[in-house]
C-alpha cells in the first residue's frame, strides 16, 4: 500500500469529522440563542414559556450528544462546552426563580465544565434580577437572591485546580467575587436609604 492510500483513508475520516463540526457550529448557535431567550422569559415572568423552551432544547442537546459519541474531540471542544454552559445558566436561572434551588449536575445532564461555568455566569443574571427587585422596592427579596448567588460563589471558589482541568473557572470566580462585593455594598446602601425614607415618613 502507498502513502496515498493511507492519506485517502484519513481524508474520508476527516470529511465525516468536518460535516459533524459544521453540525456542531450550527447547533451551538441555536443553543446559545434559545438559552438567551429562555433567560429573557424568566426576567419577564414568563416562566412556563421558559420551561417549555428549555425542555425542547434539552431534547436537541441529547440528540446532538448521541451524534457526537463517536467524535469526542468535538463533544468536548470549547465551542460545544461553552454553548452548554449557556444552557446551564438559563436552566438554573429558571430553577432559582421558580424553586429557589439549583439542579445537580446529574439532573442537568451535562459535563462538569459547562456546569461550573454556567452556574458562575448565573451570578450575573441574578444581579440583573436583583436590580429589578430593587426597582420594585423589594429589598428583602433582593437579599434572598444575593444569598443564593453568594452561596454559588462560596461553593465553587474552593476548587483549586489548574485551568487545564477546569478551564475558565478561576477567572469566572474572580469576576463573581468582584460582582458580589459591589452588589453587597449596593444593597446595604439601598437598604439604608429605604430605612431612612421610611423613618422620615413616619416622623
Amino acid at each position: 500500500m502507498s502513502i496515498s492510500t493511507y492519506v485517502k483513508a484519513i481524508d474520508e475520516v476527516l470529511k465525516i469529522k468536518d460535516e459533524v463540526r459544521e453540525l456542531v457550529i450550527r447547533a451551538t448557535r441555536d443553543i446559545v440563542r434559545e438559552s438567551g431567550l429562555a433567560i429573557t422569559y424568566v426576567h419577564t415572568g414568563r416562566l412556563d414559556e421558559a420551561e417549555e423552551l428549555l425542555r425542547k432544547l434539552k431534547l436537541k442537546i441529547d440528540e446532538l450528544d448521541s451524534k457526537l459519541s463517536l467524535h469526542p474531540e468535538l463533544k468536548y471542544s470549547n465551542l460545544y462546552l461553552t454553548a452548554l454552559s449557556e444552557y446551564v445558566e438559563a436552566l438554573q436561572f429558571l430553577n432559582i426563580v421558580k424553586f429557589r434551588c439549583l439542579k445537580s449536575p446529574e439532573e442537568v445532564g451535562v459535563h462538569y465544565i459547562p456546569y461550573l461555568q454556567g452556574i458562575l455566569d448565573l451570578i450575573g443574571e441574578i444581579k440583573r434580577y436583583i436590580l429589578n427587585l430593587i426597582r420594585l422596592n423589594n429589598i428583602s427579596e433582593a437579599w434572598v437572591y444575593f444569598n443564593i448567588a453568594n452561596e454559588i460563589y462560596e461553593g465553587v471558589r474552593g476548587l483549586d485546580y489548574p485551568d487545564a482541568l477546569i478551564p475558565g473557572i478561576r477567572h469566572k470566580v474572580d469576576v463573581a467575587r468582584k460582582l458580589l462585593e459591589d452588589l453587597r455594598e449596593f444593597l446595604i446602601d439601598m437598604e439604608s436609604r429605604i430605612k431612612l425614607i421610611e423613618f422620615l415618613r413616619s416622623s
